[in-house]
C-alpha cells in the first residue's frame, strides 16, 4: 500500500490522498506496521508501559484493535 501511494504521489503531484486516516487504519496495514516494528532489535526491550514484545505478541490482535478504533474516534494518546 505504501508503494501504491507513493506511486500515485510521484505520477499526479496534484493528487490528494483522500480519507488517508480510513486507509492506514485498515487491518491489514496496522498489522504489517505491527510485524515491522516487532521485527526490529529494538522491539526487544520494553516500553515505557513495560509492555515487552511477548507481552504485546500474545495479545497484538486485540491491542490492534483497541488501536484502530482510538485512531478512527479522535482518542489516540501516544
Amino acid at each position: 500500500m505504501q508503494r501504491k501511494l507513493a506511486t500515485w504521489a510521484a505520477t499526479d503531484p496534484s493528487l490528494r490522498i483522500q480519507r488517508l486516516l480510513r486507509l492506514i487504519t485498515q487491518p491489514e496495514w496496522l498489522a504489517e506496521a505491527a510485524r515491522i516494528t516487532l521485527s526490529s532489535k529494538g522491539a526487544h526491550t520494553p516500553g515505557v508501559d513495560g509492555v515487552n514484545k511477548t507481552m504485546l505478541q500474545a495479545r497484538l490482535a486485540v491491542e490492534l484493535q483497541i488501536l484502530r478504533d482510538e485512531l478512527l474516534s479522535g482518542h489516540y494518546q501516544p
